[in-house]
């Protein structure tokens, strides 16, 4: 990312200013910041939802970034039901079995498959997100507060499957402990669009702002 800035066209100051910085394979990245502070507005730039205002934004040439976005509406505007859904995201080899298979992963069974997309709930929109990250199979992730809706136990799985996954993970988050067990690097939103970059884990980085941990 070089020097990137990011303003709404009905706002009267920009969300971003002049944000740069380079990411490593493999690195851990938490992007962390209050409510209404462009974090999210980082990530939709990342994943290409957004046109940055100014400044850019260059992957290497064999990255392939999957994203998981705070509000998955708008991946659910068509008329579809679940298995048709999912299997947009199949390979050439992939056959339904598969789809089957990962909707069943995602508790989704039976008769389910033939539901419209539409009418699921949050909580059962994130499911297919992961699904089709699944399938798609990133080594990018782009994952903005991946959980919203889990449980305890949902959220201590999902800890441990991305401690293990073997990609580069840049994630938005407000539960502390889900970053301090994941996050390799922290990026601090501040007010203004500026962006403090930090490299070691979350304790370390609150330790450096003179707080308590």
């Amino acid at each position: 990312m070089e020097k990137l800035s990011f303003k709404y066209p009905d706002a009267s100051v920009g969300v971003l200013r002049n944000v740069s910085f380079n990411v490593e394979a493999g690195e851990r990245i938490a992007i962390i910041g209050p409510n209404g502070i462009g974090k999210t507005t980082l990530m939709r730039c990342l994943a290409g939802e957004l046109r940055p205002t100014t400044g850019s934004i260059t992957w290497v040439e064999n990255a392939q970034p999957g994203h998981m976005p705070q509000d998955p509406q708008a991946e659910f505007a068509t008329k579809m039901d679940l298995f048709a859904w999912m299997s947009q995201f199949t390979g050439k080899a992939d056959d339904d079995q598969l789809v089957r298979a990962t909707l069943g992963r995602l508790l989704f069974s039976g008769d389910d498959a033939k539901k419209s997309v539409k009418v699921l709930s949050g909580g059962e929109k994130g499911r297919m997100i992961y699904g089709k990250l699944m399938l798609t199979k990133p080594d990018v992730l782009l994952m903005d507060e991946p959980t919203n809706h889990m449980d305890m136990e949902t959220i201590e799985s999902l800890q441990i499957g991305l401690e293990k996954y073997p990609g580069t993970l840049l994630f938005v988050s407000h539960d502390r402990q889900f970053v301090e067990g994941l996050a390799t690097r922290i990026m601090e939103v501040r007010p203004g669009g500026t962006l403090a970059d930090f490299r070691g884990s979350y304790e370390e980085y609150l330790q450096s702002q003179g707080m308590n941990t």
